[in-house]
């Protein structure tokens, strides 16, 4: 039986035991993630990073100067927060011990393109709104469901980036 988890505007979980503590000060604090990626540019709209041992190719459509050979930066986006939130489905579900046997999720982005092309500084230039859609083949209850719902919700690093301020610094120096 496939469940929907439903529709919420709002997922890359941390690589280390969430339950890691190391000491500071004498006093056991919790680790934190640092994740780091590099990317490389081979012109304004293709490009190549390493995440660990991955590559990840990013390109824009022909519109944008692009060859349309791989997902662009704003498709990589939604593609995090599905990712993101399938885990954290999976993860909870299991923490919960509710069945959880496969999922489906679809991540939609609304964005005015008015400031990227700067004709309206006006606007936001991401994404204005994203809808998640979580089906769930489960034989879970009606309120299990719920509850993951709101466990999802609550504890997606992805989704928390997304929906909450996070400081951004950027550096630009020569070569």
């Amino acid at each position: 039986m496939t469940r929907s988890l439903g529709h919420f505007v709002w997922g890359v979980p941390p690589s280390y035991d969430a339950g890691s503590l190391y000491q500071e000060n004498g006093i056991m604090a919790k680790q934190l993630y640092t994740g780091q990626v590099r990317t490389f540019g081979e012109s304004m709209a293709r490009s190549t990073t390493e995440a660990h041992a991955f590559k990840i190719f990013m390109d824009e459509p022909v519109e944008l100067g692009g060859r349309n050979g791989a997902p662009s930066p704003l498709d990589f986006i939604l593609a995090a927060h599905a990712g993101c939130l399938n885990y954290m489905t999976f993860f909870i579900a299991k923490e919960l011990g509710i069945p959880v046997a496969s999922t489906e999720i679809t991540v939609q982005g609304s964005l005015d393109p008015a400031k990227f092309a700067g004709t309206d500084r006006g606007v936001r230039a991401g994404y204005q709104s994203l809808e998640a859609t979580i089906l769930i083949k489960s034989t879970a209850t009606a309120e299990q469901i719920a509850r993951l719902k709101s466990e999802v919700e609550a504890r997606c690093p992805v989704s928390d980036n997304l929906t909450n301020a996070t400081p951004v610094n950027i550096t630009m120096k020569a070569l």
